[in-house]
C-alpha cells in the first residue's frame, strides 16, 4: 500500500520517534481527543470525518488519508480517495478513533492493515448479542495487528479511575456477597447516548465472571422479576450527564455504592492518548488498558 512500509518500521522499531496521530471520528469525543493532543504538543497529521464543517481548516485536504465507513478527507476522484480503495492513511503512525459505533470494526481493521497503532474509544461494535466481548474478533484483530507490525488497544472505557474500579466491584463483590448482600449496576448518561454503557457492561460483565451466584445480565425495564441469578444493570438517560457508573451492594440494614462520575469526557480522551504513547515500542498485536497504564 504504496507508503505503509515507513509507517510499519516506524511502529515495529521501539525507538524514540514521536508518534503521527490521526484523529478518527471528530464528534465531542474526537475534538477532546484533538485538545489533549495540542495541549501535549503532540503531531496531528489528519483528521477523518464525514462532516468537513466540523473539521479544523488546516487539516483539510491532506492527500492520501480516508478510512471508510468514517470519511474522507478530500471531495475528488483521486486514486487515494476513492470509495472503493480499501483505506490509506499514509501520514500517520497513530490513529485514535471515537467514532460512530456502525464505523468501528470496519475502520479499526482498515486502520490496522496499513500499519497502523489503532487506539479505539468506540465500544458496541465488538460486543455480542448477550453484550459480552466478542473474543473471536478482538483475536482476529489482534492477529491483524502482528501481520501488519502495529498495535491494537481496546477498552470499555479510557478513564484510569473506571480501570481501578472494576477491580474493587470484583473485591468488594467476593467480599460481601457471601454475607448475603446483593449487587446491581447503575449507570448515567446524556440523552443522546445509546443502552446500555460499555461501561456498565464491563462492571457487570466483570461480577458475573466472578462466579459468586450471578449468571446474566437483566435490563431494567422489563415486566418480569428480577430472578436471583440476575444482576440488574440500570441505565438512566437525561440531560447531559457525561457519565456515572455505581455498584450498589445491599444488605438486610445497609447498603454500600462503589461509584464514579466524570467531570468532563476529556478524561476519555487523556487515557486514550495515555495509551497511545504507553503502546509505542511493545509487540505487535492486542492490548487491553490494564496491560499498558498499570504499574
Amino acid at each position: 500500500m504504496g507508503d505503509e512500509g515507513s509507517v510499519a518500521d516506524v511502529v515495529e522499531s521501539g525507538d524514540a520517534k514521536e508518534p503521527k496521530f490521526l484523529i478518527a471520528g471528530y464528534g465531542i469525543m474526537g475534538k477532546h481527543v484533538h485538545e489533549v493532543l495540542k495541549a501535549r504538543g503532540a503531531d496531528v497529521v489528519a483528521i477523518a470525518e464525514p462532516d468537513m464543517d466540523k473539521v479544523p481548516a488546516d487539516l483539510r485536504g491532506r492527500k492520501g488519508i480516508w478510512i471508510p465507513h468514517v470519511g474522507r478527507l478530500e471531495d475528488d476522484a483521486s486514486e487515494a480517495t476513492r470509495p472503493d480503495n480499501p483505506g490509506i492513511a499514509y501520514t500517520a503512525d497513530t490513529a485514535i478513533c471515537f467514532t460512530d459505533p456502525k464505523a468501528g470494526y470496519e475502520t479499526t481493521k482498515s486502520l490496522l492493515e496499513g500499519g497502523i497503532d489503532t487506539i479505539v474509544g468506540t465500544t458496541r461494535w465488538y460486543l455480542e448479542p448477550d453484550k459480552s466481548v466478542n473474543m473471536d474478533m478482538i483475536a482476529d484483530l489482534g492477529d491483524l495487528a502482528k501481520k501488519n507490525k502495529c498495535r491494537f488497544v481496546y477498552a470499555p472505557n479510557f478513564s484510569t479511575a473506571v480501570m481501578f474500579m472494576r477491580r474493587l466491584a470484583v473485591f468488594a463483590a467476593q467480599l460481601f456477597t457471601p454475607h448475603g448482600y446483593d449487587i446491581a449496576v447503575e449507570e448515567r448518561h446524556h440523552n443522546r447516548k445509546g443502552d446500555p454503557s460499555g461501561t456498565g457492561l464491563a462492571l457487570a460483565n466483570d461480577l458475573i465472571a466472578a462466579d459468586l451466584g450471578k449468571t446474566a445480565i437483566k435490563m431494567e425495564g422489563h415486566d418480569e422479576k428480577r430472578q436471583p441469578h440476575e444482576l440488574t444493570l440500570s441505565v438512566t438517560r437525561a440531560g447531559n450527564i457525561p457519565g456515572t457508573h455505581t455498584v450498589v451492594y445491599d444488605g438486610t440494614y445497609d447498603t454500600l455504592e462503589i461509584k464514579h462520575t466524570v467531570r468532563s469526557r476529556a478524561v476519555f480522551a487523556e487515557g486514550a492518548v495515555n495509551a497511545a504513547f504507553a503502546v509505542k515500542g511493545k509487540a505487535p498485536g492486542v492490548y487491553v488498558l490494564e496491560n499498558l497504564l498499570e504499574k
